[in-house]
């Protein structure tokens, strides 16, 4: 039951520190594919084109440098469910 925790933890710790610490551009690459409506589903992209008006979020460029930023602090507080994650394996760990 509790290596789950064990496990868990190590892995989301170093996912939350890869996004908060921008490592080899992993927060800028997700901000520039991932949350780029140009990037969205060609049929979202002619259903909004159809209706005769742009994708919301295509002023894409003016937000984008606070997007990453953003995804930074979400990294770090990713890293801080890991350490929870990694505390609570320990601590059942110690209790078993």
């Amino acid at each position: 039951m509790y290596l789950a925790p064990l496990l868990l933890g190590p892995g989301i710790i170093l996912a939350g520190l890869a996004l908060a610490t921008d490592f080899r551009g992993i927060a800028t690459r997700t901000v520039d594919t991932y949350l780029n409506p140009a990037h969205a589903d060609p049929g979202l992209l002619r259903t909004f084109h159809r209706l005769g008006f742009e994708h919301p979020g295509m002023d894409f460029l003016r937000y984008a440098p606070l997007q990453r930023k953003l995804l930074r602090i979400w990294g770090g507080l990713i890293c801080a469910l890991g350490i929870g994650f990694l505390a609570t394996g320990v601590s059942l760990m110690i209790r078993a």
